[in-house]
Order: C-alpha cells, then structure tokens, then sequence
C-alpha cells in the first residue's frame, strides 16, 4: 500500500507539473507501466473514482504517443468506471479527447457527437471557460462537415459566454471562427461585419500588444482548423492541462462524489421529516374541525335559547344579551380557528411545492416541455416526477404523470408518499418502466398497510423513460394512456386496467404485470401524459365534461405550436370551458417534444 500511494503521488506531480524541485528521474519514472499498475491496485480496491482518473491518464498518453485506436479503448474503458464514480469533470476531458482524436482522423461527425457531450458535462460542471471551448469545437466539428448554420449557432453561443464572462481571447477567436464560418458559407455581409469587429478589438486598448499577437496566433490555427477539419490538439490539450492542474490541486480522494452520497441522504430524511411535519398538521386541523364544530353546536344552541327567550317574555333581555355576547365570542373563536386551519394547509402547499421538480431541473432534463398544474384546492393530489438513469453517454430521461386517489389534504399525503417511493425505486437502480410501476405498487401496498388495514387509496400512472442513445421511449401505465403525434397523426397507447394500490379482488390475488411499450423517436414527435381532471371538467353550454375526443382534438391542432403557447392554449381553453364554474377535480397535462438525438 505504501508503494501504490508513491506511485500516486509520482503521476500527480508529472501531471500537474506544479511541484518545484523534484528530479527528472522521478518524473520519468511514471510511465504507461506506473499507470497500469496503479489502475490495477484501486480497482482491487473497487475505487472507481480513482480507476477512471489512472484510465483517462492511459488514454492521453496513448494519444500523446500517436496511438490513437489505444487511446480510443481507454476512453471506453473510462466511461464504464466514471458511470460508477459520476466525475462530471473527469468526463468533459475525456469527450474533448475523445472529440480531438476524431477530428485527427477526419471523423468530424463522431468528433461532433463527443464535443456536444462534452458541452454537457462542463456545463454540469458550471465552468463558462469549459462550455465557451466545448462550443468552439462543436462548431468546427460543424464547419468540417459543412454544415455553416449549425456551426455559426455553436460559435455565436461562444461569443455570448466570452461577452459575459469579458475573455477578451475567447471572443477574438469566436470572431475569426465566425469569419472563416460566414465566408465558407457564402455569406459576404456577414463576413464583413465580424471583421469589423474583430479588427476593433485588435485596435482597441483592452489588451497589450504582445498578448493580442498570441491571439492573432490562435486565430489563425483556428482558421486552418476549420478549413482542413482537423483538430487544434496544441491549443486544446493546453487547455485541457490548465483543468486537470485544477482536477489534481481539488480532489482525487472522490470527496465531491461522497459529499453527494451524503447529501442524498440528508435530503432524503428531510422528506421523511416534511411528511412527519405533514401528518402532525393533518392530525391538528382534524382536531380543530372538531373543535369548531362542537362550537358551532353551542352557538346554534345558544341562537335557539335566544329565540325561545324572546318568544317567552321581555324579562329574559339580560339573559338574552348575556348569550348573544357568548355568540359573538364564539364566532370569533371560530374564525380564529379556521384561520389557523388554512395557515396549516398553506405550510403544507409549501411542502409539496418543495417536492416538485423546480423548473431549473426540468430545463436540463427536458428543455422542450411544459407541464400545466392546476390544483383544485391548496394542495393537489396530482403530481410530477422526473429523474436520471445513468446509460452509456447520456443519461435517460424518466418522467410521469401522477393522479393519486382524492383531492387537498389526502391526496396532497398520497403525492409525497408518491414522490418519495418513486425516487427511491429510481435510486436503488431499477430502470423498466413497467418494473418501476410494480415496485411502485409494492411500495404503496406496504406504506399504506393495506393488506391488513383495509386502506383502498392508490394512484393513476402514466410513466415514460426517454432512451437518448436508442432514440426510443418506453411507457407503461396503471390506467392511465400516453399520447403522442407524429407526422401530422395522433397515436394513443392504453395504460393497463390496474391501479398503483388501491382495493384488490380476493379472486384474483395476482394480477397481471404491468406492460412496457416502445415508441420509436425516428422523426420529431410530439409525447402528452394527464391525468383526469382536464377532461373530467364540467362546463360549456350544457355544463358537461370536456371529455376525451375534446381534449384530443385540442392536443392536435395546437401540437406544432411553441412548448408555451402550447401551454397557454390549454390554459385558456380549459378556463373558457369553465367559466364561472368550479373546478371539478385536479389538473395535470405534461407536454414534451422529443427528436433524434443525432439529428
């Protein structure tokens, strides 16, 4: 063990090349043969952190020897440590690799696919500078394959982050790129804007001369770059040296990677806490409804004795007012108390909307969707759900759309217990869609008790995992269908007759399983998953439901449209539908536009 940790401390120091005074047999001494060895000893240990570290190190150093088909092995055998390990930085500089490998060997489709990855990865990251050169790269990937739109989108998204970030070298080499980029395209105008600009900044005095030769410097390779579709390994790799001194001086003990281990379990006894915390207010607002309804006794009571008292005779007016003075007390006290039951269901709003997926996670999850959530009451028995499957590049997507038994208080308690078993199932590793609903059904039989108690609550789910790098979804369903459009042609898939909990017939103790069905995402589709309310809504001319052909025709004559005016159509179309009426039941449409991933 003492040989390994010297062995370790030897390739940190020929990496970063940050330590002054140490020899240069030391630093020759770390070899390919050191890094096998020390990959050898940490995955004896199953230190997958590590393991994909000494394996990336493998694969730049095979790419420095010009071994690139054994670079290329490495980076494959990094992806499938880094998958139990979840470095977000380690990751981008392997897909930078990985992308400059390919546009040396005029791969600049494979290069493309591995720099978007890339872009990703930096921007789990959070580093501008990291996003800004993925950006670079993919749009050179892009000139190299001719296609100018795409690229000039990749470099202008650049520009934008150098402008923010005020990286004056950054933005001269966006504006050479996009130079090179508008004049292969044919776009002469534009040609003569971005030199413009460029010739600006040169002549401005933002800089010292002697850094803007070395960006000239830069520019010009970046040109060449474009032209011949190869790759800049020079100033690229430096790049990536600059964040891999920063990956050595910050971690490879993998504290970032425990540190989220232990925060995942922080979070997950903050729900058990909030839905103690729910439990406690239920059980208090049942007993202050109690409370205010011996009180309503009383003061309907004491309106009879009054009313009796007058009919009586003149000389019970004291005892007339004296009781009326108790009934204004009352009422008062009653008021006190329902406002102290809101407050409760207010707080226990505030809970579930803490639950929710926030929009920030949505946007990276699913950047086209929308979801349209209209609670009856202050609390909702419908919810949302999204989360990650970890896969081999890009991670699959799985939402659903949930429509527990009841409304407010009740159905609010079945959407946390909701939430929380689901994440559970998805964190444990299971990643079928129809095994997450039996598990699901499972875990709410068993929370609930309900082979013993009697309890028949359960929940409505339509479930779907989006397969990034198969371009498929998977959807099974408990009662509730999925609806998707394409071509111009609404497709609906049946979700199966049973329900996640509820009562189960004593005939039939074993149902049937659950079904898993796959929709081909070959072509721009168009995915809806609801629950009831939307279509069960009473209203129109006649006060009837909007029922389902309704909401049908509805999804295909706006589908085309933008994700939030998509959203906005529904809105208003239900609202207009009601009118001054109330709201039937709960509200949930989930809207999501899904594309080949390589188109």
């Amino acid at each position: 063990m003492y040989d390994y940790f010297l062995r370790f401390i030897a390739v940190t120091i020929l990496i970063s090349g940050a330590v002054v005074g140490v020899s240069d047999s030391v630093a020759q001494s770390v070899d390919k043969e050191s890094l096998t060895e020390s990959l050898q000893q940490v995955l004896k240990e199953e230190d997958y952190g590590k393991a994909s570290y000494y394996t990336y190190q493998l694969a730049k150093h095979s790419y420095t020897q010009g071994d690139k088909a054994a670079a290329l092995e490495y980076i494959d055998t990094f992806f499938d440590y880094n998958k139990k390990s979840g470095d977000d930085l380690l990751e981008y500089l392997a897909y930078q690799l990985e992308g400059n490998i390919y546009l040396d060997q005029n791969n600049a489709s494979k290069a493309q696919t591995s720099f978007k990855r890339s872009l990703k990865a930096a921007q789990s990251v959070g580093q501008a500078d990291y996003e800004m050169e993925a950006l670079i790269n993919s749009g050179i990937s892009f000139m190299a394959q001719g296609k100018e739109r795409r690229a000039v989108s990749a470099l202008e998204e650049a520009l934008s982050l150098a402008i923010v970030e005020k990286d004056l070298q950054t933005r001269m080499r966006c504006y050479a790129l996009l130079v090179e980029t508008y004049d292969s395209w044919g776009k002469a105008d534009k040609v003569k804007e971005y030199e413009t600009l460029l010739n600006g900044l040169k002549n401005s005095n933002a800089e010292p001369v002697e850094e803007q030769g070395d960006t000239e410097s830069t520019i010009s390779s970046s040109g060449r770059s474009i032209r011949n579709g190869r790759s800049r390994a020079g100033a690229s790799m430096d790049k990536l040296r600059q964040v891999e001194d920063s990956l050595l001086a910050t971690r490879y003990s993998l504290e970032a990677t425990e540190r989220s281990l232990r925060n995942m379990e922080e979070v997950s006894e903050n729900q058990k806490l909030q839905i103690d915390l729910l439990n406690k207010d239920k059980q208090l607002a049942d007993l202050e409804i109690k409370e205010q309804n011996a009180r309503l006794k009383n003061a309907a009571l004491v309106r009879n004795f009054i009313i009796f008292g007058v009919l009586l005779a003149g000389a019970l007016v004291v005892v007339i007012i004296r009781s009326y003075r108790k009934k204004i007390e009352a009422n008062k006290e009653i008021d006190r108390q329902n406002k102290s039951i809101q407050s409760s269901i207010n707080y226990a709003k505030r809970i579930q909307e803490a639950m929710l997926v926030n929009a920030s996670v949505q946007e990276s999850l699913l950047p086209e969707s929308f979801i349209l959530f209209k609670p009856r009451d202050s609390v909702s028995g419908d919810f949302y759900w999204f989360s990650e499957i970890k896969s081999w590049y890009d991670p699959d997507v799985v939402f659903a759309a949930v429509d527990c038994t009841g409304h407010g208080i009740p159905g609010a308690f079945m959407s946390l217990i909701g939430m929380n078993t689901l994440t559970n199932i998805v964190n444990q590793g299971e990643a079928e869609s129809n095994q997450i609903l039996e598990k699901l059904d499972t875990g709410i039989r068993k929370a609930l008790q309900q082979e013993t108690t009697g309890n028949r609550d359960g929940m409505d789910v339509a479930l779907c995992i989006y397969r990034k790098e198969k371009n498929i979804l998977e959807f099974s369903g408990a009662k509730n269908p999925l609806i998707y459009i394409q071509e111009g042609e609404l497709h609906q898939i049946k979700g199966d007759t049973r329900a996640i909990g509820g009562n189960r017939p004593m005939k039939k103790k074993k149902p049937a399983p659950f079904t898993k069905h796959v929709v081909a995402i070959d072509e721009p589709t168009m995915i809806y998953v609801f629950s009831d309310g939307f279509q069960d809504q009473f209203g129109g001319p006649n006060n009837t439901k909007f029922m389902s052909k309704r909401f049908k025709e509805l999804l295909l004559s706006i589908h085309e449209l933008p994700l939030a005016e998509q959203k906005k159509a529904l809105n208003d179309a239900i609202e207009s539908w009601k009118g001054d009426g109330h709201q039937t039941d709960d509200i949930l449409v989930m809207g999501i536009r899904l594309d080949n991933i390589d188109g």
